[in-house]
């Protein structure tokens, strides 16, 4: 539990970062949350947000953090636009992982 709360901690922070806009403020401020559920749940509500008003704001921060176009374009091409927002959660969030992973790779010197 304590790990999955660490794990969730870091991908918050990531995310924050990426969402940032117009200087220090970020679209997706941290919460206090304690599961990756938890944090999809929120990530999903505020992406759906971004997809209502703003979505060449969102284009752009999917570009920063490196989503794979194939995948965004596959998403976007679908006939049902309701189950984008949690889809794109989960995008972010498996490359907020792999970002991680490759971090903590570097750090130990196998990278």
């Amino acid at each position: 539990m304590e790990e999955e709360r660490k794990q969730v901690n870091e991908i918050e922070k990531f995310v924050e970062k990426e969402f940032l806009v117009g200087g220090d403020n970020s679209l997706i401020p941290s919460a206090d949350l304690t599961s990756l559920e938890e944090f999809r749940e929120y990530l999903t509500g505020k992406l759906k947000i971004l997809l209502e008003e703003r979505f060449d704001t969102l284009v752009n921060i999917l570009y920063r953090i490196d989503i794979s176009e194939q995948k965004l374009s596959e998403l976007f091409s679908a006939k049902s636009r309701d189950f984008i927002p949690a889809s794109l959660a989960d995008l972010i969030i498996e490359r907020q992982l792999q970002k991680i992973k490759l971090r903590k790779l570097y750090k130990e010197g196998i990278l």
